[in-house]
C-alpha cells in the first residue's frame, strides 16, 4: 500500500522511516515550506517579555519556537529565556512538539491544550484571559479563530508573525500530484489546512484539478486536525482517517489500523 507525504521538507525523511518501518511504500513531497518573516512589532514584542509585561507568551508551532530564537541577538537571548522562565510569565505551546522545541531552548512550557489546534487553545486560555497581556507567536497564516477569541474574551492581544508560510511548486511536488492522478497512490495525507490548498492549487496549474478531484473520491484522505478535514470536505471530499490527537504519529497509527498493517 503506497501512502503519500505532503509535510515540510525537514520532517519528510523521518515520516518516510516511519512509514516504511510500518510495511508502507512512500512518495513525498513537501506542499508546504517555511520562510523568515520581519515583523516591525517583534522588537516591541521582546520589550514586552524581557520587562514582564507579558502574562502569556503563545507558540503555536515549532517553527515559531525556532525563527523567534534565531531572531533574537546572542546577547539578549539568555534574558529573553529567563524571562520566559520566569513565574510570572506563562508559556503556552501548542502541542508535545512545539513543547519539546521550547525545552530544546530551555525554555519550560506551562501549558499545552488538550486540542491541538487554535480552538484547542482558545478554550484553554478563555477562563485566564480578561485584563491580561498575550503574546501569539505564529505564521502569517495564523487562524483568525485564536485571535479574535482572545480578544472577545478581553484580552489585550498582540499577533507577532515570525515566519511565511510558502508553496513549493517543483518537479518533486509535480511528480506526487501526477502519481495521484495516475491511480498510483492508496493514501493521501495533510498535515495542516494549507497543504490541502497547496496541493489543489498546483494540481489545477498542472491541469489535473479534476482528474485529482476524482482520484481523491476513490482513495483514503488521512488528515490532522479539524481545520484540515474542514478544507477537505469543503472541496467535497471525505475524510477517511483523523486522529483524536493533532499528531502525525496519531495519524500514522490510525492509517496501520485502518490498513491492518
Amino acid at each position: 500500500m503506497r501512502v503519500a507525504i505532503t509535510r515540510p521538507i525537514e520532517y519528510i525523511e523521518q515520516s518516510e522511516e516511519m512509514l516504511r518501518k510500518r510495511g508502507f511504500d512512500v512518495i513525498a513531497a513537501p506542499m508546504i515550506g517555511v520562510a523568515p518573516r520581519d515583523d516591525p512589532g517583534f522588537e516591541p514584542f521582546l520589550r514586552r517579555v524581557i520587562e514582564g509585561v507579558a502574562d502569556f507568551v503563545i507558540f503555536t508551532s515549532l517553527n515559531g519556537v525556532r525563527f523567534t530564537l534565531e531572531k533574537i541577538d546572542e546577547a539578549r537571548r539568555g534574558t529573553f529565556i529567563s524571562a520566559l522562565n520566569d513565574p510570572a510569565t506563562s508559556v503556552v505551546s501548542m502541542g508535545p512538539r512545539t513543547a519539546e522545541g521550547l525545552e530544546r531552548f530551555g525554555i519550560k512550557p506551562d501549558m499545552i491544550p488538550e486540542t491541538f489546534t487554535s480552538a484547542g487553545l482558545l478554550e484553554l486560555l478563555r477562563p485566564y484571559v480578561p485584563g491580561k497581556d498575550l503574546e501569539v507567536v505564529r505564521s502569517d497564516h495564523g487562524s483568525k479563530i485564536l485571535i479574535d477569541g482572545l480578544r472577545e474574551a478581553g484580552g489585550e492581544v498582540h499577533e507577532i508573525k515570525v515566519y511565511s508560510i510558502v508553496r513549493p511548486a517543483g518537479e518533486r511536488q509535480h511528480e506526487l500530484i501526477r502519481e495521484v492522478a495516475d491511480g498510483n497512490v492508496d493514501i493521501l495525507t495533510f498535515t495542516s489546512a494549507q497543504t490541502v490548498k497547496n496541493f489543489f492549487k498546483t494540481a489545477d496549474e498542472l491541469g489535473l484539478g479534476n482528474i485529482i478531484q476524482r482520484r481523491l473520491s476513490e482513495m483514503l484522505i488521512a488528515v490532522i486536525g479539524e481545520p484540515t478535514a474542514r478544507v477537505v470536505e469543503d472541496l467535497g471530499l471525505k475524510v477517511d482517517i483523523m486522529p483524536k490527537r493533532a499528531t502525525f504519529d496519531d495519524m500514522i497509527d490510525e492509517i496501520s489500523k485502518r490498513s491492518k498493517i
